[in-house]
């Protein structure tokens, strides 16, 4: 009996692993999204899988716009490591190797990408990673909403740090803020899937406020799901071919 499976606008979906129906062989062409292949009895023209892979590329890529180039490229880096004290979360990860050494890390991003990079961290960690920063940071905030935990003793915290600097000085029509509120949901199509993953908002709020281009370079230290990388990768092809970079 097949198990089916929701999709994000409620409907259902049947997934049947393809060696357990030979009927349901597959070609060579593998998905825009999770690089599955795609079923040989999919639409000629399919680039995905399934409609949960097409709603998961769909809110990667929107909020996406033409950008123009105002000067040279930026090379920028976004590290969202394991928050401290939380590395045993990713324990069984393939290149789990401990807490991370914060201090490091920031020295690794200050000497690295003089143009600007962002840090996510918890809101319990950011006094203590702050003192590791310099002094001319800044600290945006991303308002998830409360896990909740009915034996919490203390307020729930409801809301996740963004410490950044530097990145492009540009004005906009649409104001560029420090905050975003965004719940996130379970990333159930990424093909490394990992607890923490940022949600869709978050990876374009990210881009804004680092006033990111299709001509710069982004490097995603902690590639986890490797949402990030695949929502930049997105952004410059499709600004290539509008013609808004070169």
């Amino acid at each position: 009996m097949t198990r089916p499976e929701y999709s994000d606008d409620g409907s259902t979906e049947l997934a049947l692993p393809l060696d357990l129906d030979p009927s349901l062989s597959t070609s060579r062409r593998l998905c825009a999204w999770c690089d599955r292949p795609i079923p040989a009895r999919a639409r000629r023209d399919a680039i995905y899988c399934a409609t949960r892979c097409r709603q998961a590329s769909h809110r990667f890529g929107r909020g996406m716009i033409r950008a123009e180039l105002t000067d040279r490229p930026i090379s920028v880096a976004y590290a969202d490591p394991p928050y401290p004290g939380k590395a045993s979360i990713y324990r069984e990860h393939p290149d789990y190797a401990g807490e991370v050494d914060h201090a490091e890390l920031v020295d690794r991003l200050v000497s690295g990408w003089p143009d600007g990079w962002a840090l996510s961290t918890s809101a319990e960690a950011l006094p203590q990673i702050l003192r590791l920063c310099p002094d001319d940071v800044r600290v945006a905030a991303w308002l998830r909403g409360p896990r909740i935990n009915t034996r919490a003793l203390r307020p729930l915290a409801s809301w996740e740090p963004v410490i950044y600097r530097g990145g492009r000085l540009k004005t906009s029509e649409t104001p560029r803020t420090d905050s975003l509120v965004a719940a996130p949901k379970a990333r159930l199509t990424d093909p490394g899937r990992v607890t923490g993953a940022k949600p869709a908002a978050f990876v374009w709020w990210l881009f804004e406020l680092l006033g990111l281009e299709p001509h710069d370079e982004l490097a995603d230290l902690y590639p986890g799901s490797g949402g990030v990388t695949r929502a930049f990768d997105r952004f410059r092809r499709v600004a290539i071919e509008n013609g808004s970079s070169t």
